[in-house]
């Protein structure tokens, strides 16, 4: 099948459709070098792009469908297959303050969240209605801190371990295929505050129980495809932080533990067929690589080892902040990989110096 993927980053989508088997073209905002292995043809978009340009890549590469990546769950594509929840459902799952009223509507344990700052007691935590990555995420600690816009919710502060569930869905059931580890706000990895930084694959505490819990949650409002539930891990058990209605960040971690194809199994949920399940059968492990300053990349990357991935292309700038690239790694156990990814962060950072 002729697959367009298409959003702000797309290699993980592209490359999992390229593994299964499919004829891959592929669009987003950094192009990397790495996503030329993946797909036949590519096409970097400006930034500043609105995702109603997806009608002028598939005039351009003619897919037999689309799917939606990172930024672009929303749009809305006429005449051809797109492999994603409705633009609808997206858009009512990606807002956090109405998902937290329908968690808390269907006995799910989740955050207490609210359109304002009023009735919470500081410290509290203050992010974008829709976003991200923990992008926009911020501490309260009075009010003098506080710099409040209505695109904004306010969240009571519930201190945990970050975790997701990566789920299968068809519409009516649901099927989780791993739990995993959050790495936020990682100083090794460059990532400051909430900023999401990677995943570490499986997550032994709580799988089970965090696992089914996410199942009903997919499968009650709906979701087909991959979708992924983040959760905290606290004293108390697994709370619900959101749900997020697409491809997610933890794809590459996942398959490398479970021997999966994610895109795969995503494309024939929309035929009602869910995955069987199965156990991980080692450790992997994927760090996001930021930017400690504004830099420019001289040269190609890709020589350093094949453990790097969303690998800029010279000449690229990148400013403090922004990522820089992608780290894998595979070991025995979470430690193993932990250090191994600590150990080639400090590579990449010694060779952009």
């Amino acid at each position: 099948m002729r697959i367009l993927a298409i959003g702000i980053n797309v290699r993980h989508i592209a490359c999992s459709a390229f593994r299964a088997g499919h004829e891959v073209f592929a669009a987003d905002c950094f192009c990397d070098l790495d996503l030329e292995r993946c797909a036949r043809q590519t096409a970097q978009i400006p930034r500043e792009v609105s995702p109603v340009c997806v009608s002028d890549y598939v005039e351009r590469f003619h897919p037999h469908a689309v799917v939606l990546g990172p930024g672009f769950e929303e749009a809305r594509v006429s005449g051809i297959p797109v492999l994603n929840n409705g633009a609808e459902i997206a858009a009512r799952v990606s807002d956090k303050l109405r998902l937290a009223g329908w968690l808390e509507a269907n006995g799910f344990p989740a955050i207490n969240t609210r359109s304002g700052p009023d009735g919470l007691e500081f410290p509290f935590l203050v992010k974008p209605r829709k976003g991200a990555g923990g992008v926009g995420c911020r501490m309260v600690t009075s009010a003098a801190d506080l710099d409040w816009t209505d695109d904004l919710i306010a969240q009571e502060y519930v201190s945990g371990k970050p975790a997701s569930v990566s789920v299968i869905g068809n519409g009516r059931e649901a099927r989780a295929v791993a739990a995993n580890e959050q790495l936020v706000g990682e100083a090794w990895a460059g990532a400051e505050g909430f900023r999401y930084a990677g995943s570490i694959t499986p997550l032994a505490e709580e799988r089970c129980r965090m696992m089914k819990m996410a199942e009903e949650i997919v499968a009650g409002l709906g979701l087909v495809g991959s979708n992924g539930v983040d959760f905290l891990l606290t004293p108390e058990g697994p709370v619900v932080v959101e749900v997020n209605a697409r491809f997610q960040g933890s794809l590459d971690t996942v398959e490398m533990s479970a021997g999966l194809n994610i895109f795969q199994a995503h494309l024939e949920s929309f035929a009602g067929d869910l995955p069987g399940r199965s156990c991980p059968h080692g450790t992997a492990g994927r760090a996001i690589i930021y930017a400690r300053r504004d830099l420019e990349i001289h040269e190609d990357l890709r020589p350093i080892g094949d453990w790097i991935t969303d690998v800029p292309r010279p000449g690229s700038r990148i400013c403090r902040g922004e990522p820089i690239l992608s780290i894998l790694a595979e070991g025995r156990s979470r430690g193993e990989v932990y250090s191994m990814l600590k150990e080639r962060a400090a590579e990449i950072y010694k060779r952009i110096a």
